[in-house]
């Protein structure tokens, strides 16, 4: 499909290959460390999965320890928590902010000996009631999606006692892989730096490699490419390869590519926020949502808005939606809207979390990247409303409205 847009931006372009491949060259400095604004120095790692491998094991936590993570989120944060030894036990979400329900938590809290508190799509969990009710127990901030997100002036990642950051391609630094790791307590943070010291060093001829497939991905990703061949490619690798085939754990140090360029897009960030804060506000203000639709900042909370995600009445309206926008060459993504599944079949998830359930099965997400021209937004705008007004009307006028090639 000619002309498909991405949902999400895969940045790694010609000029990130040369940048890329110079990085492997370089002598590497040990121990070395990624500043990150508003945060401090933070220790570079292969990716945020193997982070949460080596904060879980920062904690001293005992074999089979039980740890409490949201059950709306991704995966790989319960693919973590198994690798480092220990068993999960799900949380059940807000449905103000998508993130983890403190009065699930405290419910809770006596069968869980640790916590992973996900900062989902840049919102920002209520990290003073978490903070209550884990009653001293350690928390370990997932700020994978919520890089600048903040909360009564305090970053994301300076509540817990260690935090984990991600530059993913498709993050908002958009890197290829890598991750980092965050401890105020400088105890914990030397054991952190201890732990990643002895991991293992990628190669020079695997962080080449690892540039060229970067680069390989990301301009399937995008645009031309991904309408034409790539989102093909994507539907066919989710549907044929199992869960625990995909997102490797590998635990290694960072590779060296990838923290060059994620020192020089660090520099970036602010700006980035502010346009995909921008494109959000021109969703909020054009679409016709209830206000139960879409999460809105609370008094002082500031959410990066890494997605838009917006609530569907049922699961029906989200999956005709996306057929209606991707009719229209409008891609979306509903995410995690397996996790119940995944989470029974791999995790023992006992059914217990009927909120985040829910939203797993109504939650779709709109372009609002940085780099969306104003056409682009105007469109996505206009063609959600349209079918939001229809599908409003009944839902079989609707589907008839929806290009005949997607039914």
């Amino acid at each position: 499909m000619l002309g498909l847009l991405p949902t999400e931006y895969w940045n790694y372009k010609i000029s990130d290959i040369s940048h890329g491949l110079t990085a492997t060259l370089r002598k590497r400095k040990p121990n070395g460390i990624l500043k990150i604004e508003g945060i401090g120095n933070c220790i570079p790692v292969r990716s945020a999965r193997a982070a949460i491998v080596i904060a879980i094991k920062a904690l001293g936590l005992p074999p089979g320890a039980c740890v409490g993570t949201s059950l709306y989120s991704c995966p790989v944060v319960f693919k973590a928590i198994k690798a480092a030894g220990c068993t999960v036990r799900f949380i059940d979400v807000d449905p103000d902010t998508y993130c983890m329900s403190a009065d699930d938590l405290l419910a809770k809290i006596s069968q869980i000996d640790a916590v992973i508190a996900v900062h989902m799509f840049g919102h920002v969990c209520d990290m003073p009631r978490i903070l209550e009710a884990a009653q001293g127990k350690p928390i370990i901030e997932d700020c994978a999606q919520s890089l600048g997100s903040s909360l009564n002036g305090r970053m994301a990642g300076t509540f817990g006692n260690v935090a984990v950051f991600s530059f993913r391609s498709g993050k908002y630094l958009s890197v290829g892989e890598g991750g980092a790791l965050y401890s105020n307590n400088d105890k914990l943070f030397s054991e952190l730096a201890r732990l990643v010291s002895v991991l293992p060093v990628p190669s020079h001829m695997e962080d080449c490699v690892h540039v060229i497939k970067t680069y390989l991905r990301s301009i399937l990703r995008s645009k031309p490419l991904w309408g034409l061949i790539g989102n093909r490619l994507w539907f066919m690798y989710n549907k044929s390869t199992n869960f625990l085939e995909k997102t490797p754990l590998v635990t290694s140090q960072m590779f060296k590519s990838d923290i060059a360029i994620t020192t020089d897009r660090l520099a970036t960030i602010n700006y980035l926020i502010a346009k995909q804060r921008a494109n959000a506000d021109y969703y909020t203000e054009s679409l016709i949502l209830s206000s139960s639709t879409v999460c809105h900042e609370k008094p002082d909370v500031f959410y990066n808005r890494y997605l838009y995600p917006i609530l569907l009445r049922s699961q029906s309206d989200r999956d005709t939606l996306a057929a209606y926008l991707l009719g229209m060459r409008i891609g979306t993504i509903q995410p995690y809207k397996d996790i119940s599944e995944i989470a029974s079949t791999y995790y023992e998830y006992k059914g217990d979390c009927p909120i985040a359930e829910q939203i797993a099965m109504r939650i779709l997400v709109l372009p609002c990247y940085s780099t969306l021209k104003q056409s682009e937004l105007h469109r996505i705008a206009y063609c959600t409303n349209k079918a939001l007004q229809i599908l409003s009307s009944t839902d079989e006028n609707f589907k008839n409205t929806v290009p005949n090639e997607q039914f």
